[in-house]
């Protein structure tokens, strides 16, 4: 696409933002407007919503992945806003998550204790492939040479087994330095994770080990296990500090260059950074602490769609965010989003930190349509990306795609996409949907028909794992579609699963950078300590759970917040000789002995609920106490449309909603609809970032605030 640019001012297409001052933002004085932002792999999407009078300018631009502060700098040159004016920025990235999938991070030097180097090769016992025999374990993110261990040893209770001597330490520097020989340290990316021994109960070792590499080593950063996981479970504290050290450099250096070029541009406060579990931490932080990041550019979708959800009065849906690449599924349950701490880069490597819970998948428009050695059609998880892209897109691509399909089905306008600014190719998706039909032996409609059957069952598959098989019914729920391609496949998605609606925020293109608006900051803490439930210490327990509740509290105030924040407090639990736990919310209050019945009646009740019996008096163990401190920022929120005539249609077009005809559907834009419509199927709705299919036997309404609804009439 090369430097083409996309921006427009929402609130001429009929849709504006205006800030609902009854949230206040602590901390924080107001000045001119906000900035949202969404950096990924292929585009960079920013959001400006002004305080006073709620007008919103979006851009979108390709993004720069070699130096990603350049687009998002662009992008605001080209939205002519001053940045001197914001009262503050909030950055959403896929910037660390897309150099773990492909390798991408730093060199990194594991420093563990003496006897446990292996423990990264070692890995779990489970198999991603129980019966296949050829599949082999994922190397870690660390090379077997640059792992080194040091004479020292903690216990579990935190007492000295081994001292660490001024010998040792000297003889890991002398190690290192033979490791960097062949290293230029000045130019390459270097840094090291230590993961001593149980430091999660006692740190003093690994604090000691890092004042003495600072001094040896100045220029590399460092990752220090009891600040980045103090978990148990060897295995995932090492693999989520190494994943911390391998993306340390490239983060901060990109933190570094962003804070640069805002600085220069007379933007002069703190900014914030989106956080893996849907709050957000300042920027400086970010760069100290980038594991927190990994799903920073995903958990604004998610936040968006629970807001976008509530605005239609569904406290249930499932959000669906489609892109060229991937897609992301969330779940948002009684008007809660789900947390969890089980992320892991590609099976066996896992990343111990709070993430809000989603399922991300290869099947985007850019995912690859292809026969398989028995002659079966599959569709991704190989995606064209954004260069060469889609054959569509005329840019050196071959291979049939999602996007070729849908122009083929005239789902897709040519003349349309992205608002003309990439004019599509039908002639060379047809070419390329027909090289796939004759390996298959089908008609090139029918072909392009089940490519997008197939990604819309591979999509649904991903949804049901987030729902039935955690004992939830999808018909309970709303489908939030977004991205993209979301709103074009998202009436078969539900159709599939069978929820209630489905839900088309405006600009679905651009809901995870607006999604950086609405996060609050948010804390997690977590303390490690086996309970028996016949044998607890509750005074000591307070004692630790106030502590943590201290801390968070403290972390909040240095990220930016001063008002009050709310306190969750939770303890994950497990039967006595498991090794999974649950977690389950303590009471608030200080802990008492009926409020520790009512924690032990709580799991129970849980384990139950979720496998189906109870283990009566069996003794159950408290493993880890878990504090979240959340700061509630001032939310923004869409305006009402003003009231105008009912759409007419632009045009009509032959789409094929089945194989067999195509059907003369209406076109209608969607900044020229408002709640006055009531759009039957079948018909295509068109807007710059997205389009969206409605299928014969549905109808779309628009509500007061500009949020399209989907039923099945």
């Amino acid at each position: 696409m090369g430097a083409r640019r996309i921006v427009v001012e929402i609130r001429q297409l009929g849709v504006r933002l205006e800030h609902e001052p009854s949230a206040p933002d602590a901390g924080r004085r107001r000045l001119g407007f906000r900035i949202g932002i969404d950096t990924g792999g292929t585009f960079t999407d920013l959001v400006v919503m002004d305080e006073d009078s709620g007008q919103v300018k979006v851009v979108k631009l390709p993004s720069t992945p070699d130096e990603p502060s350049r687009a998002i700098l662009a992008a605001l040159e080209q939205a002519g806003v001053d940045p001197a004016l914001a009262s503050y920025l909030v950055l959403g990235t896929t910037v660390a998550v897309n150099a773990l999938l492909q390798r991408r991070g730093a060199r990194v030097l594991y420093i563990t204790t003496d006897g446990f180097e292996d423990v990264p090769f070692l890995q779990r016992v489970d198999r991603k492939f129980h019966y296949d025999l050829d599949w082999e374990r994922p190397l870690p993110l660390v090379a077997r040479r640059d792992c080194l261990g040091i004479r020292e040893r903690i216990d579990y209770r935190g007492e000295t087994v081994t001292p660490l001597t001024r010998e040792g330490i000297e003889d890991l520097i002398e190690a290192i330095r033979d490791r960097l020989a062949d290293t230029d340290v000045e130019s390459a990316d270097v840094a090291f994770a230590l993961n001593f021994l149980f430091s999660y109960v006692h740190p003093h070792h690994e604090t000691v080990v890092r004042k003495a590499l600072t001094a040896a080593f100045p220029d590399i950063p460092i990752s220090a296990s009891h600040e980045v996981a103090p978990i148990w479970r060897e295995y995932e504290r090492a693999s989520t500090t190494i994943a911390d050290a391998a993306v340390k450099p490239l983060l901060s250096r990109f933190i570094g260059s962003l804070d640069q070029g805002l600085r220069e541009r007379g933007f002069s406060r703190s900014w914030s950074v989106m956080k893996s579990n849907g709050g957000q931490m300042l920027a400086d932080t970010a760069g100290e602490r980038p594991v927190q990041t990994v799903l920073s550019g995903l958990s604004g979708g998610i936040i968006a769609g629970q807001a976008f959800g509530e605005e239609a009065g569904a406290s249930n849906v499932i959000t669906f965010d489609m892109g060229g690449t991937s897609t992301d599924v969330g779940v948002v349950s009684d008007g809660r989003v789900g947390y969890t701490t089980a992320w892991e880069i590609e099976f066996g490597l896992p990343v111990a930190a709070p993430f809000i819970e989603m399922t991300t998948m290869g099947a985007g428009g850019g995912s690859i349509a292809w026969v398989n050695k028995g002659g079966l059609l599959q569709v991704g998880p190989q995606s064209a990306g954004a260069v060469p892209g889609p054959a569509c897109y005329a840019q050196g691509g071959q291979e049939a795609t999602v996007t070729d399909a849908n122009v083929v089905l005239g789902r897709l306008n040519p003349d349309n996409f992205l608002g003309g600014d990439l004019p599509l190719d039908a002639d060379l998706a047809h070419r390329a949907i027909a090289r796939v039909a004759r390996q298959v032996g089908l008609a090139p409609i029918d072909t392009a028909h089940a490519v997008v059957e197939i990604a819309v069952e591979n999509i649904a598959e991903a949804m049901r794992l987030l729902t039935v098989q955690r004992g939830l019914d999808p018909r309970e729920f709303s489908l939030v579609a977004f991205g993209g391609a979301g709103p074009l496949h998202a009436a078969a998605i539900a159709r599939v699963i069978g929820t209630r609606a489905t839900l088309i925020p405006p600009h679905p293109g651009l809901c995870s950078a607006f999604g950086t608006l609405l996060a609050d900051i948010r804390v997690d803490k977590t303390w490690t300590h086996l309970v028996r439930s016949d044998n607890p210490d509750l005074a000591d327990l307070d004692r630790r759970l106030e502590t943590l509740v201290r801390e968070a509290v403290e972390d909040l105030g240095r990220e930016g917040f001063g008002g009050e924040p709310t306190i969750r407090r939770s303890a994950n639990m497990r039967y006595l000789g498991q090794n999974y736990e649950e977690e389950i919310p303590i009471p608030d209050g200080t802990l008492t002995q009926d409020s520790w019945q009512r924690l032990i009646d709580g799991f129970e009740r849980h384990y139950e609920a979720e496998y189906g019996y109870r283990i009566a008096s069996e003794v159950i163990e408290v493993v880890q106490l878990n504090v979240s401190a959340v700061g509630e920022s001032s939310k923004p929120r869409l305006s009402k449309l003003t009231p105008q005539a009912p759409a007419a249609a632009r045009a009509r077009r032959a789409v094929y909603f089945e194989p067999q005809a195509p059907v003369a559907c209406p076109i209608f834009e969607r900044s020229e609809l408002s709640p006055a419509d009531v759009i039957e199927g079948p018909a295509v709705i068109e807007e710059l970032d997205s389009t969206t299919l409605v299928h014969p036997g549905q109808v779309l309404t628009v509500g007061e605030r500009g949020l399209a609804r989907l039923v099945w009439a």
